[in-house]
């Protein structure tokens, strides 16, 4: 499915089996891979997944649109009517500017370290609210084993590209590439998963989900 991720679906099917496996490891199932059956209700946990992930990248992009506009402002409205600069607002603009993109920064940040959260307290309780609730995310983000849980997964991740990288060196060797770029997403979905389990606030509300709830 990996192999077909340039028609889009079937990476929604290995996006709701990473859901699956972090379920299946928060609830302690840890000891052999989550079956890969019932498509029907994978596709619809996966599609809800992907909703959820769709909504925290549109943060940060609204937040570097506000960024680009801060920085043409400066350059093409700060002007006198003779159409001479008007430095004081220009240097204000530009300063404007500064804060925008270190507020981009740190948005954009903000929502990569968190979705994984987020994804997970659907994965867990069966629920959509869960992924936006500021009490489910400040206990999961706030935990240290999580934000441990969430480094080890980045670097699992990068770790994945750069073989990946060097097995592209020849043809038959680059068929490997969505193998191993399948199993460093399982792999970091299990990071998280063992992290999740230990966060009390969702071991309260875990229970057995139902594909495609959204209450």
């Amino acid at each position: 499915m990996s192999l077909l991720g340039v028609f889009f679906i079937p990476v929604l099917f290995v996006y709701g089996y990473l859901v699956r496996v972090i379920r299946a490891v928060s609830d302690g199932a840890d000891e052999e891979p989550p079956v890969f059956d019932e498509c029907g209700d994978l596709f619809i946990e996966c599609v809800v997944a992907f909703l959820i992930s769709l909504v925290y990248g549109l943060v940060p992009l609204v937040v570097i649109g506000l960024a680009i506009v801060s920085f043409v402002l400066p350059a093409s409205v700060v002007t006198t009517a003779s159409g001479e600069p008007m430095a004081g607002l220009a240097v204000g603009g530009l300063l404007l500017a500064l804060v925008v993109v270190v507020v981009t920064f740190v948005v954009s940040l903000g929502a990569v370290y968190l979705l994984p959260a987020a994804v997970s307290a659907y994965a867990v309780t069966g629920r959509v609210g869960p992924a936006f609730s500021p009490g489910t995310l400040r206990a999961i983000g706030g935990s240290q084993i999580y934000a441990v849980a969430w480094l080890v997964a980045v670097a699992i991740a990068i770790g994945a590209q750069v073989v990946g990288g060097f097995a592209s060196v020849t043809v038959v060797s680059a068929v490997l590439i969505p193998f191993l770029s399948f199993y460093g997403n399982v792999a970091g979905a299990y990071a998280i998963g063992t992290a999740v389990r230990e966060v009390p606030a969702l071991a309260s509300e875990s229970q057995t989900p139902i594909a495609g709830s959204v209450a």
